[in-house]
């Protein structure tokens, strides 16, 4: 018999053991709620990153890249250990400075050069103007 209650014994011991292990490891995990946002903006910050490793990695771009004599791992290593701030900034930057987008400025300064020029009688462009001299 005294092996028996021995055994017993051994086997609670043993069970009440793996329970206590057992909720520890439950209680350790936190569980919360996402908003909306939260996961916009991880996907968003995702996306902007793809965005630019792609462009990184289009063939033109390699070739600037290494026309500067910079690697072209080395580049897409630092892309890589950016923020997503500054990804978000970079993008915003390459979206708003693309080539002849302010068109109307461009065309004012044309427009004031020709005038300025045909008021120093060094063009005659304009009929409405009549020359200093």
């Amino acid at each position: 018999m005294g092996f028996l209650n021995f055994s017993k014994k051994g086997i609670a011991l043993a069970l009440s053991a793996q329970m206590l292990l057992a909720t520890q490891a439950v209680t350790m995990a936190q569980a919360e709620m996402l908003g909306t946002d939260q996961v916009i903006g991880k996907y968003t910050a995702l996306a902007n990153r793809n965005a630019l490793m792609d462009e990184i990695q289009r063939e033109e771009v390699q070739a600037e890249i290494v026309a500067m004599g910079i690697d072209p791992a080395e580049a897409e290593a630092r892309l890589a250990a950016l923020s997503d701030a500054e990804i978000a900034t970079m993008l915003t930057q390459m979206e708003n400075d693309s080539a002849g987008a302010d068109i109307l400025g461009t065309l004012f300064t044309v427009f004031v050069i020709l005038l300025v020029t045909d008021l120093l009688c060094l063009t005659r462009f304009f009929n409405f103007t009549r020359c200093v001299r």
